[in-house]
């Protein structure tokens, strides 16, 4: 039987091929700030990197460790520390995830989030050959308390990001404000009941925490590229 080869690849290597892939370029993939000038003063850039089976990382530290690698298909678990913006396990192929420290962005308690006042917002674009699906993430926790006394305390938010390609015909590469879904996780307080027995379950907001709020441990943001090679995360200081 005839195995595989298996594609042994630097960062830069990848991001080179993968500009012919995905019709990106390794300036696009490396690029720094925003569409007005720069993520500025105290701002941070993060790349999620698709990657396939086929795919075996490398020992290459650059871009400087703004990277984690995700699954190209199938989930991947970003484990969140808090601290000063840091990628502490780029790895997120594994069976043990990746992990990401961020600071705390600051209060969020209100089930309406534009009266949230965060210490600093991000933003998301997906790079690359658009996918049929787009590019998925909630942010999860478990909470400290049952609070719809279901016996489940491992929550994900009902407010997920959902987004396509930017790239492709009549499209464009600008941002979107993800802050509301990466930065807060908004839960059902309310024991879930299927009263007419359809198997659909309505989903209300009705509690929020911002990250690393006290009513919650172990956060984390659970990833679906859904066929996407890079989305790119761009933090900042709203200062």
């Amino acid at each position: 039987m005839t195995m595989k080869p298996t594609r042994v690849l630097s960062l830069a290597i990848m991001m080179a091929a993968m500009a012919g892939m995905t019709g990106i370029t390794v300036d696009q993939a490396f690029a720094k700030g925003n569409d007005a000038g720069g993520v500025g003063k105290g701002g941070y850039q993060l790349n999620l990197i698709g990657m396939d089976k086929q795919d075996k990382l490398g020992e290459n530290d650059d871009n400087n460790g703004h990277r984690i690698f995700v699954k190209l298909q199938g989930k991947t678990k970003i484990a969140l520390q808090e601290g000063p913006f840091a990628v502490i396990d780029a790895d997120g192929t594994d069976n043990d995830g990746a992990k990401f420290q961020l600071p705390y962005p600051g209060q969020c308690d209100a089930i309406n989030f534009t009266q949230c006042d965060l210490d600093y917002s991000v933003y998301m674009r997906v790079l690359g050959k658009p996918s049929e699906n787009p590019y998925e993430i909630v942010t999860c926790a478990t909470e400290l308390v049952d609070n719809d006394g279901d016996g489940i305390v491992d929550e994900c938010s009902v407010e997920s990001v959902s987004l396509p390609s930017a790239n492709g015909k009549g499209k464009n590469s600008k941002f979107t404000d993800v802050s509301k879904e990466l930065l807060t996780i908004c839960i059902d307080t309310h024991l879930l009941i299927d009263n007419d027995g359809d198997g659909n379950y309505e989903n209300d907001c009705d509690m929020r925490g911002e990250l690393f709020d006290d009513d919650f441990v172990d956060f984390l943001w659970e990833v679906d590229a859904n066929g996407h090679r890079l989305a790119q995360l761009r933090f900042i200081d709203n200062n």
